[in-house]
């Protein structure tokens, strides 16, 4: 006799007939991913495998006359068995899964699963009465196809991104190749495109130059510049995409840094370019890491240069790289123009009334030019020395007095040939080049002119013959002179300049100059100056004779 209640049958022996495999009656279509019966702790799609957990001991029920559990061992013959731990039941994972739309569902795919541990190697029973099952065949075989075309893709798509990665890996390098030629250009200051930059061009400009180079000793380099369209990276546009990248790491470092350092300072300069507009440069001053920074930050060029304009243009740049200029603007250094340090109008006063610690420094390095400046013109002798040194750099620097000047100092001196350098007005310490060049080579200066005095070349000869004439014992000792005063003052202004130096150490540079300067007043340094420029003038052949009866008789 068998009495039914649900799906829970009993012989007539008392033992446990649940979960036995029923298909005599339409059971409900089994679920699909996007509804699946079963406890939490199984598989819940494709996607995952199925669940097989192995346990040290798990749990026993009574099933007939003995203790009955899962057993472990089972995995390995019914790949598709999945377990689950909290109702101690096996399910069918491909049947789950991969079973048809309108498949009947089986105790495998029930909510309660199949339990019937006692029953579960029976031939008629259990699992491989649920794995001949034409459902379950068919599920299987659809569980394989999935997995191979998993598999396959998978494989496909590990060769594409491989390859995809290569060459990622393979642009990253050229790039790179690309943007350490153009910082290697950039920090020693050289040219990077040429006149010509087609392949028929004999000098195509110091980049592809560069490159070319280093795609010799590498395949991979020569492969992307020989790419065809604009894959090559190589244009202007693409150079100056890069800098500007490179400015701005630069940039963003600098940033960084002067935030940490809360506090900071402001120096702006403008000045004309090549191509006669003005940029006013920005400089920030700061401490960090233990010194003080002078870091360049951005060139902007200055459609108008008044006051409101100019201070318009500094305080945007100081937003725009996010920098807290009310608070943290301690201190402003500029030239003396009025624009800049009038106290009522200038950029100064106007910035100092948004930013109320920006106090005003005058740039000491423009201070210490005008102070030459204005010493200079109040001595009319010492004004018309550089007068004539400006016109020598004007007449030696045509091409043909060039060239031959070189040709003189190559046979009357061993190295390097010196060039007559141009006076600045603005900045007064490059004189002391001028002055050093001219004293080490004037006797091939004076050769020269004498050279070109007698090839009677008209107008060039007669300008010749007036230069020389201006070469006498005053000049050279002007030229003496002037060569030491403007190498102490070189050597205060690069210092008064360097970012170490503060105001403390500035005031005791100018009073060791001024202190020098007074020394000269002395016989001892006098007869040392006038022993210089007599040696000067035996090698020149010029004769002091007139020099010394002027003196006598003064």
């Amino acid at each position: 006799m068998c009495l039914n209640i649900g799906n829970i049958t009993e012989d007539e022996d008392g033992e446990d007939n649940s979960n036995r495999e029923i298909t005599s009656e339409p059971q409900p279509p089994a679920p699909s991913d996007n509804f699946l019966t079963g406890p939490k702790d199984i598989s819940q799609s494709k996607a995952e495998s199925p669940a097989q957990p192995r346990l040290k001991a798990f749990p026993r029920t009574l099933q007939g006359a003995r203790l009955r559990s899962f057993n472990e061992t089972w995995y390995q013959s019914y790949k598709w068995l999945e377990y689950s731990v909290i109702q101690d039941s096996s399910f069918c994972y491909a049947c789950r899964h991969f079973s048809l739309p309108n498949a009947p569902q089986s105790v495998f795919t029930s909510m309660s699963g199949f339990r019937n541990w006692k029953k579960a190697l029976f031939k008629d029973a259990g699992f491989k009465l649920h794995a001949k099952s034409k459902e379950h065949a068919s599920a299987m075989y659809a569980w394989l196809e999935h997995t191979w075309v998993m598999e396959t893709d998978s494989s496909m798509l590990h060769a594409i991104n491989k390859d995809r990665q290569k060459k990622i890996e393979e642009n990253q390098k050229y790039i790179k190749t690309i943007a350490d030629v153009l910082l290697l250009t950039a920090t020693q200051n050289i040219a990077q495109r040429g006149h010509r930059e087609s392949a028929e061009s004999h000098n195509r400009g110091n980049f592809l130059v560069i490159l070319q180079k280093i795609a010799k000793h590498d395949p991979q380099i020569q492969k992307c510049m020989n790419a065809s369209g604009n894959a090559k990276y190589t244009s202007k546009n693409i150079q100056n995409e890069i800098l500007d990248c490179l400015a701005e790491m630069v940039r963003s470092d600098i940033i960084k840094e002067v935030r940490e350092s809360q506090v900071f300072s402001l120096l702006a300069d403008e000045t004309k370019d090549l191509s006669k507009k003005e940029q006013l440069s920005f400089v920030l001053r700061y401490y960090y890491d233990g010194a003080v920074h002078e870091s360049f930050l951005d060139f902007q060029q200055a459609d108008k240069l008044d006051a409101a304009s100019l201070t318009t243009m500094i305080i945007a740049s100081l937003e725009k790289y996010g920098l807290e200029y009310r608070s943290h603007l301690v201190g402003q250094g500029y030239d003396g123009a009025s624009v800049m340090s009038g106290r009522h109008s200038g950029v100064s006063a106007r910035i100092k009334a948004e930013a109320k610690y920006a106090f005003y420094v005058h740039c000491s390095a423009h201070c210490l030019n005008l102070v030459l400046v204005d010493t200079v013109k109040s001595v009319p002798e010492a004004d018309n020395f550089f007068a004539v040194l400006q016109r020598l750099y004007v007449f030696i620097s045509g091409s043909y007095l060039h060239q031959k000047g070189i040709e003189v100092q190559k046979e009357m001196y061993e190295g390097q040939p010196r060039e007559l350098h141009r006076l600045s007005d603005t900045q007064w310490t490059c004189r002391q080049s001028a002055c050093r060049n001219l004293i080490d080579r004037l006797p091939a200066v004076i050769r020269l002119l004498e050279d070109i005095t007698n090839e009677s070349s008209g107008d060039r000869a007669v300008d010749a013959q007036c230069l020389l004439s201006q070469i006498d014992v005053t000049f050279i000792g002007l030229l003496v002179i002037f060569n030491k005063i403007l190498t102490h003052s070189k050597f205060l202004s690069d210092m008064i300049q360097s970012p170490g130096v503060d105001l403390a150490k500035a005031v005791e540079l100018v009073d060791v100059l001024l202190e020098t300067l007074q020394n000269y007043r002395d016989e001892d340094a006098f007869e040392k100056i006038w022993t210089e420029v007599k040696t000067t003038c035996q090698k020149c052949e010029i004769s002091v004779t007139m020099a010394k009866k002027e003196a006598t008789e003064s």
